[in-house]
């Protein structure tokens, strides 16, 4: 081994000499110590010896240990420098993640399924076991989103999909969505968890399908399209946020009620003996959260928009955040229903807060028989209203790198693929934007999340849009998604975690299968409400403090 050779002089006397090294081994890596001699007079070496009335003298004394680090809760520091309150502080830039996914279909009926994976594009502390099946070889908590990409084979079936976790063997607790699948249509399904992670926990996703037809078949569908890459059944995107100790600040609530709109925007309100979270005080009657301390806040909000039961009502639904009652600039989103479809929304935003901000979710409908809405299904985890998850990226005065950018110009598309333009910068540290190419400048493992509101330019286009991640000029495998657009708008959402390295430079591309119209990202401009963009794309560094605290796997609950 390099560098790790040591020399004692022997004239007629005794010492010990000390070899000492640190290094990174692998699972059946064998290490040895070796010795050699140069001898002048005599026999030399290794000398054991057992004095008078004392212990024996070893010849050799070896130690090994293992050393894992946890989180403390003192303030970030930049890579490579020791916390000024707390000296034995690092940062932890190698974290935890997860990029897996599929190139086969995975079609399902009314018997649960557990989706599987035959791609891992990216990981770092996991396990792989049978079925692929991924299990938590690094404590902490976990920002996990999982984007399937729903539909038929034939293109002829049509019905719903359920998707829902399964952790340890056991469905977790309103945990379901639905997708409705209309024929001849795409659409991506996406469901976001965070959770606490100990040594071993085993995380399986579950769909099932009903179709309208008995003869016909429903799933997620995989699809390989010239110059793009594959568009995969299912995205599992995974990224540790924190050491298990030592959490980050988050919060996750959720409503199991049904939330009707109007045209009068209303604040959506959850469900107060839900929530889940530490050091972000849970949402208020009001539907209000009120930060306890300032900060960058990442906020993603998923909900099940469609009609009310038995009404097959058809509109639009218009939603998004606001801090301290205004709403927050380029972070709104539209959702059609049509003939009662049941499908996911999905908004997300970067927040700087200040102690005391209020942060809620508001909506409006254009039919009072749309909204946001809750089911209880036979055999099945219940399906809550909505979602949403709050975390911390850092202080106010030393943020994770970020960045939460957006478009407010429509952008439409053609078979050949084009830049997605990204002319609004809402916020960002240490991740510089050019319209739309994004240069990193600090190394580490990255969450990406572009959110583009297809549409088409008159309302009565069709055809299909495509989305994906672009690093470095070159298309970012696996990470393409589909959703189709038949005179309606909704959110197309593409995701990764990705590592990084400083000066790489990211893009969102997309391309459009049109047959009518013109089909793309599109913006509008509702009447009294803020301008909804054509693309929200958010990113975010993670990374978290070791102390020298030393973690116990084996003592985990």
């Amino acid at each position: 081994m390099a560098d790790s050779n040591t020399i004692q002089t022997v004239e007629k006397d005794t010492a010990v000499l000390v070899c000492q090294t640190a290094v990174e081994l692998k699972t059946g890596d064998k290490l040895e110590i070796v010795i050699a001699t140069d001898v002048t007079k005599g026999t030399l070496g290794l000398v054991a010896a057992k004095p008078h009335k004392e212990a024996a003298v070893p010849s050799i004394i070896v130690s090994v240990f293992k050393s894992t680090g946890s989180t403390t809760s003192s303030e970030r520091t930049k890579p490579g420098k020791s916390n000024d309150k707390k000296h034995d502080n690092e940062i932890i830039d190698d974290v935890a993640y997860l990029q897996a996914s599929s190139s086969k279909n995975q079609l399902t009926g009314t018997n649960p399924k557990s989706v599987t994976y035959n791609k891992v594009d990216g990981v770092n502390g996991y396990s792989t076991v049978k079925n692929d099946t991924f299990l938590y070889e690094t404590p902490g908590y976990y920002f996990v989103v999982y984007g399937a990409q729903v539909g038929t084979p034939s293109g002829n079936g049509n019905g719903e999909i359920h998707m829902w976790t399964r952790e340890n063997g056991k469905d977790d607790p309103s945990s379901n969505s639905i997708q409705t699948v209309e024929r001849r249509s795409l659409s991506v399904l996406t469901y976001n968890s965070l959770i606490k992670a100990p040594v071993g926990r085993e995380v399986t996703l579950i769909i099932s399908a009903y179709a309208s037809n008995k003869c016909s078949s429903l799933g997620l569908i995989a699809q390989d399209f010239k110059h793009e890459p594959l568009v995969p059944s299912i995205i599992r995107s995974e990224i540790q946020l924190s050491d298990i100790d030592n959490p980050v600040h988050n919060l996750v609530l959720s409503s199991s009620k049904t939330q009707l709109g109007s045209s009068n925007s209303k604040a959506i309100t959850y469900d107060q003996d839900q929530s889940t979270g530490v050091g972000i005080p849970t949402a208020r009657s009001d539907g209000s959260i009120k930060f306890s301390e300032p900060g960058i806040y990442f906020v993603i909000f998923i909900a099940q928009g469609g009609s009310a039961a038995d009404t097959r009502a058809s509109g639009e639904i218009l939603l998004g955040p606001q801090l301290n009652g205004k709403d927050i600039p380029n972070s709104n989103v539209i959702h059609s229903v049509r003939s009662g479809s049941n499908r996911g929304i999905t908004c997300q935003t970067i927040v700087k807060a200040e102690a005391d901000d209020k942060l809620r979710f508001v909506f409006s409908t254009t039919n009072e028989d749309l909204g946001l809405i809750a089911t209880a299904e036979k055999n099945e985890p219940f399906v809550a209203s909505l979602i949403a998850t709050v975390f911390e990226l850092g202080t106010k005065e030393n943020p994770v790198p970020y960045a939460q950018l957006s478009s407010s110009h429509s952008q439409w598309g053609c078979i050949t693929p084009r830049k997605v333009e990204l002319n609004n910068n809402d916020g960002s540290h240490r991740m510089k934007n050019n319209d739309g190419t994004i240069e990193i400048e600090e190394s580490g493992t990255y969450y990406v999340m572009g959110s583009g509101q297809v549409g088409s330019s008159d309302g009565k286009g069709n055809g299909d849009v495509h989305l994906w991640i672009r690093l470095n000029g070159k298309d970012v495998a696996d990470s393409n998604t589909v959703q189709t657009v038949d005179g309606d708008t909704i959110v197309l959402v593409c995701q990764a975690v990705i590592k990084l390295e400083a000066g790489d430079k990211l893009e969102l591309v997309f391309s459009a299968d049109v047959a009518k119209g013109k089909l793309g990202f599109v913006t509008s401009q509702p009447e009294s409400n803020e301008k909804v963009p054509s693309m929200v794309f958010s990113a975010f560094k993670s990374s978290y403090t070791k102390s020298s605290k030393h973690y116990n796997k084996y003592n985990e609950d």
